[in-house]
């Protein structure tokens, strides 16, 4: 397995590694079509332009099996969407029914967000882990540790003490693992699917 930085080139796989391994919370939403696809594809050329060395993605045997997306400052993240011209571009794709969205669909996924945001606004400052995903089939082999290793490397090199995440309270496998890296369970919040933990690491 090698780990390395995700380039744009990467975006289509990547963003597949993230619907598979998260298909029954997009599903949740809206069916996997074609058009989401496309939307994904578009948010990770976001996350990809907007935090560089911080995603990284696995590779075994020349296919990608897994990514993770480290935030120096997720701020950067709106900052990005705006000045690039990203949530302008968005718009416009939706309205020509590129992404082939439905109206309820879209203002559930908005108001999902937020959730998000008030997590943002009412948590202090700090990097943040905004993404991890493995395929299905990979999983057990240790990649999503290995990913999180050099995630965190990424935000030791850069001077970096504090850093969140949220994860699903009934993920188990994914809470061990943040613990034995450092991360203690800090509080919860919730949105339109449920609880989540919010775990902190302070170095």
């Amino acid at each position: 397995m090698r780990i390395r930085t995700a380039a744009l080139k990467d975006v289509e796989a990547v963003a597949e590694v993230f619907l598979r391994a998260f298909e029954g919370s997009i599903r949740f939403f809206t069916p996997v079509t074609s058009g989401i696809k496309k939307a994904f594809f578009d948010f990770f050329s976001l996350l990809i332009s907007t935090f560089r060395e911080g995603v990284m993605v696995a590779e075994e045997e020349n296919k990608i099996v897994g990514y993770i997306v480290m935030a120096d400052n997720v701020r950067k993240l709106w900052k990005e969407a705006v000045l690039s011209g990203f949530i302008f571009k968005v718009i416009v794709k939706y309205f020509k029914g590129e992404y082939g969205i439905k109206l309820k669909d879209a203002l559930r996924i908005v108001f999902n967000k937020v959730f998000f945001l008030k997590f943002e606004v009412v948590t202090s400052p700090s990097a943040q882990l905004l993404s991890i995903g493995v395929l299905p089939e990979r999983h057990g082999r240790g990649i999503g540790s290995a990913l999180l290793e050099k995630g965190m490397d990424y935000i030791r090199k850069k001077g970096i003490k504090r850093v969140k995440l949220e994860v699903r309270p009934e993920n188990t496998s994914a809470v061990n693992l943040y613990k034995s890296f450092g991360f203690k369970v800090k509080g919860r919040n919730r949105d339109l699917q449920g609880e989540w933990l919010v775990m902190v690491w302070e170095g």
